[in-house]
């Protein structure tokens, strides 16, 4: 088991074997493929070799950072303050191609096939669908400030928040087809959005974290502080919670305390 936590203050952590390493600098968005893990800082993107932590490359990014994703053979980053999304060699990091992707976007996943990305376009109140090119391929317009998105079994899933008077988080479900149904609503803050494997998806806002079923009902409720991102791993759900500092499984268990996490992941 190896972990790789995105601390804000700390700087880039590498924990194997029960040893805490620190591997790069400060970061704010993770992901992993082709045996590598990358992560965005403030003006680069650093690809690290999973097994021995050395730094192959790195690429130099926008800044705002706030999601990155691997997609086929290409990585995808999306940046809050360029209002874009770009697209890099995830081998060379050679730059592909860039595209619009909304104002202040919040959030990209990639479909598991590897054939479309799905991009929180943030003020927008936007769902936006990309071809592996970067290409539009449909746009959905959702209420409020769009903060999350994650594919689904069968369908798009986002997280809204929509401010009438108070702020309420509001959890979507959209077909391919662009039919919009509503499926939960917290008079809470929402913040990320994340698939699970069982076809559900898990929803962190400010107080908690929730857990749907594919279903749509609530399976699980958790008090959290400030979940900033939660990631789907071979031992449950692992959220990273930046008020407490730390990251934890959903039983409960502690696999790193810091400063400031903000993305993390772990791998088999």
């Amino acid at each position: 088991m190896q972990l790789w936590v995105a601390d804000e203050e700390r700087g880039l952590m590498r924990l194997e074997d029960g040893a805490c390493r620190l591997a790069g600098p400060p970061g704010t968005a993770l992901c992993a493929g082709w045996g590598r893990v990358y992560c965005a800082g403030q003006h680069a993107c650093a690809c690290y070799d999973r097994r021995t932590g050395e730094t192959l490359f790195e690429v130099p990014l926008p800044t705002g950072v706030c999601g990155l994703t691997v997609l086929g053979s290409r990585l995808c980053a999306l940046s809050s303050d360029a209002d874009s999304v770009t697209a890099f060699s995830a081998l060379t990091g050679e730059v592909l191609f860039s595209a619009p992707a909304g104002m202040y976007p919040r959030d990209l996943c990639a479909s598991r096939q590897g054939r479309y990305l799905a991009v929180a376009g943030g003020a927008a109140g936007s769902l936006l669908l990309l071809d592996d090119c970067m290409r539009p391929v449909r746009e959905y317009r959702l209420p409020g400030t769009v903060c999350g998105v994650c594919f689904l079994p069968r369908c798009l899933a986002a997280l809204c928040a929509v401010e009438q008077g108070d702020i309420t988080a509001r959890l979507m479900r959209i077909s391919f087809r662009g039919v919009k149904e509503e499926t939960a609503a917290a008079a809470l803050v929402p913040s990320c959005l994340c698939p699970l494997a069982d076809g559900g998806c898990a929803v962190g806002c400010m107080g908690e974290v929730a857990l749907f079923k594919q279903n749509k009902k609530a399976a699980l409720r958790l008090p959290y502080p400030c979940p900033v991102r939660i990631r789907q791993s071979a031992w449950g759900p692992l959220i990273c919670d930046a008020c407490r500092g730390d990251v934890t499984l959903l039983n409960g268990q502690v696999v790193y305390g810091g400063k400031s996490p903000q993305d993390a992941l772990l791998l088999p």
